[in-house]
């Protein structure tokens, strides 16, 4: 499925408008993005009937071994 971001049709929805109102603000804060993006997402895919599957949590995995870990550089 393609999701298009199109000012003149979504500008009235909650999370497509701060997405436009992001791409737009030339002071915008990048680590915004993930969030407002996902909003949107999640927002096209509701008014299209489907809903995000839960994620799953991520497990920890063992440790690194000590040979992967670079040496602390002075």
């Amino acid at each position: 499925m393609l999701l298009e971001l199109r000012p003149a049709c979504d500008a009235r929805r909650p999370a497509a408008r701060a997405l436009i109102h992001w791409h737009r603000d030339t002071d915008r804060a990048p680590e915004a993005l993930p969030q407002i993006f996902e909003d949107w997402e999640t927002e096209a895919l509701h008014v299209r009937g489907w809903v995000r599957a839960p994620q799953p949590e991520a497990q920890s995995g063992p440790a690194a071994h000590l040979s992967l870990v670079p040496p602390e550089q002075d």
